[in-house]
């Protein structure tokens, strides 16, 4: 059993915690990239109510992540507080996202909304009850400022490993083998279910032991809601919410109107074309998203952890200009550009801030004298849940006001085809925009760290 330190973190630890990270990825973007080309584009599910039917669910199953980062902060085992979440919930997920493409094609649409909106609400709510203390275990695993910025982009190396592959599990479910796209869709989704969902996010909790905190109040009589309202107060830490929800909600919405100038400005509406188009873009994305994780976490031990976000901010403004003459027809290869402008302040959210969430804890613990991860994560998975809920549902929304129509497919207006090209320029330069303010005024450096981390040490060192 490998014990988790608070020094350097062993690379065996490290690839476990990515595993159980590549886990969160595909229950985070499994639905949504399979809902879109299946339910909307396959079945002729309507685009707002079917963005609805996917982040609703999301919206609702958010409200109990306090609740579980709260008991997963109180849980006493002899196998942690973690871990007893991680050898049940992730089976369950699994269990519901196999029966999400078992919807029978013959329903009407109505009922098929019902079916999906019901199964994931189910798979949200399991969701919720593993990915936060998966989390937890990623901050707890090292209290060196440095380290656990090392930590972080480890693991966000595995999730951008499932950012290569997940745009290619529709084109995969439309292979010949299968037999139809139907049967391709269970195929794959239950596999997806199995291997990503299941297998996955159960192996940390077999082979990670967490760190002991003998020495740290957990203080189980201190209300949720107290609780919460001490966390919020951090102006800190509200300004690492505001960054991400940002970037969720402004920066999402204008990245989800890619998929459609891809399939119908630059590929003339066919589906499976874009589809391709797409996967080279998110492919792209990964791979640049590589480089950028090295690049980010050498600059953040040279330059600090505010200065990487500023530049990172600074690079997407530039991506978001080019956007404009990147997305044009035959250009498929020019859209490795957009990735390699664009992907650093991805990668920033998942490396940096969470990083700097991770210092928050350390903070909250000194100033309050209680150790509350589980509830640190459950606000950011709050907070990105609401995000990508206004962001899908906003882009659903938006996406029947200029005009589209899935039915139309080439016959989409010139109108609907500019602003779709608009919103994913100006909405990637203004979230970079407000991003950059907010992040000047963050004040916990690299100096303020180590008294906290001092202070932090003389309170676990043994009793003489």
């Amino acid at each position: 059993m490998i014990q988790l330190n608070n020094k350097d973190v062993m690379l065996k630890q490290k690839i476990l915690l990515g595993i159980g990270f590549l886990g969160i990825f595909f229950s985070h973007q499994g639905i949504g990239i399979l809902a879109i080309p299946y339910y909307q584009m396959t079945l002729g599910v309507d685009p707002f109510f079917l963005a609805l039917a996917i982040k609703a669910p999301v919206f609702v199953a958010s409200f109990i992540s306090p609740l579980v980062g709260y008991w997963s902060d109180k849980l006493q085992t002899p196998y942690g507080r973690r871990r007893p979440f991680l050898f049940v919930f992730p089976w369950l997920s699994c269990i519901v996202f196999g029966f999400i493409w078992m919807v029978p094609i013959h329903w009407a649409q109505t009922y098929q909304l019902y079916y999906f909106s019901f199964m994931a609400l189910l798979f949200y709510a399991f969701n919720a009850c593993w990915t936060l203390p998966m989390k937890c275990l990623a901050y707890e695993a090292s209290n060196n400022y440095h380290e656990r910025t090392k930590v972080m982009a480890f693991v966000t190396y595995f999730l951008k490993l499932g950012g290569i592959t997940y745009h290619w599990i529709f084109p995969l479910a439309k292979l010949s083998i299968f037999g139809g796209v139907v049967l391709g869709m269970q195929y794959v989704g239950w596999g997806v279910a199995i291997v990503c969902l299941g297998c996955f996010g159960m192996l940390p909790a077999l082979f990670l032991k967490e760190r002991d905190y003998k020495k740290t109040e957990v203080n189980k009589n201190l209300p949720l809601l107290s609780s919460l309202n001490a966390i919020i107060k951090n102006k800190n830490m509200k300004i690492l919410l505001i960054l991400i929800a940002v970037q969720l909600t402004v920066g999402s919405f204008a990245a989800s109107m890619d998929y459609y100038v891809l399939v119908y400005y630059m590929n003339d509406g066919n589906i499976l074309a874009g589809a391709t188009s797409k996967g080279i873009l998110s492919s792209s994305y990964a791979i640049a998203g590589i480089a950028a994780i090295y690049v980010l976490t050498s600059l953040s031990t040279r330059i600090g952890k505010v200065n990487t976000l500023k530049w990172s901010y600074r690079v997407t403004i530039i991506g978001g200009f080019a956007k404009w003459f990147i997305y044009q027809p035959g250009n498929d290869w020019w859209l490795v550009l957009d990735a390699i402008l664009c992907c650093s302040i991805w990668a920033s959210i998942g490396v940096i801030v969470s990083s700097m969430i991770a210092d928050q804890i350390d903070a909250d613990e000194v100033a309050n004298k209680v150790r509350r991860e589980g509830l640190f994560a459950s606000l950011q998975y709050w907070i990105i849940a609401i995000a990508s809920t206004i962001a899908m549902i906003g882009s659903g929304l938006t996406l029947n006001l200029i005009g589209f129509d899935a039915l139309l497919g080439i016959n989409q207006s010139p109108t609907s085809l500019l602003l779709m090209r608009v919103i994913l320029v100006s909405g990637t330069i203004i979230s970079a925009v407000v991003g950059y303010f907010f992040i000047s005024k963050y004040s916990l450096d690299e100096e303020a760290f180590e008294k906290i981390k001092h202070q932090l040490a003389e309170k676990h060192s043994p009793t003489p």
